[in-house]
């Protein structure tokens, strides 16, 4: 590994040609509680497993930062090696240098992702219910569909009195019959990050119906003194889907927001390959592609991805999933592209995604009103955090229509620095 001072770290960060990773080796629990910004989480102990998961390309440019020792360093230098990784950088001084030159660092799980939901109800204007409107909605007759937007293992979990769950990903599919279509929307999720995807993606996708995000979700439910239902079954399997329609809606989505699309059956080991699993019906899976949850990809996208310029083909046998991926995807500021016709299995093989344990405000859903309380103002602080350090629009506004061009926001953030 080359070492490199904090300047030139810099330059690195905000040089819009180069393809660009910045790991954290620090074991999570760690991690979570103070970062610096942009950088992935990548364990020493899960090192060797995880980095050709969240970099296929091997002339991507490595940036790490929490190495405590030459022992450490020189573990991560003989792994990086052996995975051909040609570009790998230990930033001089790491941390201490890190924060005596006063440069970005923030906290939390998928923070990333949870400031990028943040920004979107800014731009979209999102429209929000706060609980005790909807008690009262709850105690007479409505219109309204209630949609728990997580996927089914953690609406099995917990969830609201009177939800019905469709993660954020699959609900164009299970809105679009006669059914539901004639239905006004309630969104939520345990916080608010998936529940703000989902009602941008119910405006996405031109649903007109009246719609509302419940602020804060389960945790501001219970914020409020009310009970949430526990261990209900989801009954998403019973969606009806009509795959012409769907692709005909998928068709028109992808036009108003100029996605790219491929039909390449050549894979280059280079870019990032995700199948969209479904949970209204089991799928074939397609060998040498990531099974992931849509919702899950998007939420969690330091997870799965750590380099800036990588593409990224997405493929859902349920078309809309598909655009619905790329579209979250491409906002965030990630290449990635709706894969339209059935890919060819190839020779690839990824490591098991597990379910990280909770270690941020870890009982905010476990009923304790301070860590949810403390949760949720930790996400309301994202936005005004980048902001002080002098990014303005760390991504592109939520109405806005043409994702063709895409700038990660790394280089928007360090070129303040």
């Amino acid at each position: 590994m080359q070492i490199i001072e904090v300047k030139n770290a810099i330059k690195l960060l905000k040089n819009l040609k180069q393809n660009i990773a910045f790991l954290d080796i620090r074991e999570r629990k760690q991690y979570v509680q103070g970062f610096a910004f942009g950088t992935i989480n990548c364990p020493l102990s899960k090192f060797k497993t995880i980095i050709k998961d969240l970099l296929p390309d091997q002339s991507t440019a490595i940036l790490f930062i929490g190495i405590k020792n030459s022992v450490q360093a020189k573990k991560v230098g003989r792994i990086t090696k052996s995975l051909n990784y040609k570009n790998v950088f230990q930033i001089e001084g790491d941390y201490k240098k890190w924060k005596k030159e006063k440069l970005p660092v923030w906290a939390g799980e998928y923070t990333f992702s949870k400031a990028f939901g943040e920004w979107i109800e800014i731009t979209s204007e999102v429209k929000n219910l706060f609980p005790k409107q909807l008690k009262k909605i709850h105690q007479k007759p409505h219109n309204y569909l209630q949609i728990d937007a997580r996927p089914k293992k953690e609406f099995e979990k917990f969830t609201l009195p009177n939800s019905v769950q469709c993660s954020g990903g699959e609900l164009p599919c299970f809105i679009n019959n006669q059914t539901n279509l004639k239905k006004d929307y309630i969104v939520h999720c345990a916080g608010r990050t998936r529940s703000i995807v989902a009602y941008q993606t119910l405006k996405d996708f031109n649903f007109k119906n009246k719609k509302y995000v419940l602020n804060g979700g389960t945790q501001n439910w219970v914020l409020n003194g009310y009970d949430r239902d526990f261990k209900n079954k989801s009954k998403i399997k019973s969606t009806k889907l009509n795959f012409k329609s769907d692709l005909n809606l998928a068709n028109k989505i992808a036009r108003k927001f100029n996605i790219p699309k491929s039909s390449q059956k050549n894979k280059n080991h280079s870019c990032h390959y995700f199948q969209l699993n479904s949970e209204i019906k089991n799928f074939k899976k397609i060998k040498g592609w990531k099974q992931v949850n849509a919702t899950t990809l998007v939420q969690n996208t330091d997870k799965f991805i750590a380099s800036t310029k990588t593409k990224i083909f997405i493929f859902s046998n349920i078309p809309t999933s598909a655009v619905f991926a790329t579209i979250w995807l491409r906002r965030m500021g990630y290449d990635a592209i709706w894969q339209i016709k059935n890919p060819r299995s190839f020779k690839k093989s990824y490591s098991i995604t597990k379910p990280d344990p909770t270690y941020f405000f870890p009982k905010r859903h476990l009923g304790n009103k301070s860590h949810s309380r403390g949760y949720l103002n930790w996400e309301h602080s994202l936005i005004p955090t980048i902001r002080k350090w002098g990014c303005k629009q760390p991504w592109v506004s939520a109405n806005q229509k043409n994702l063709r061009d895409i700038k990660h926001t790394i280089y928007k953030v360090y070129k303040n620095f």
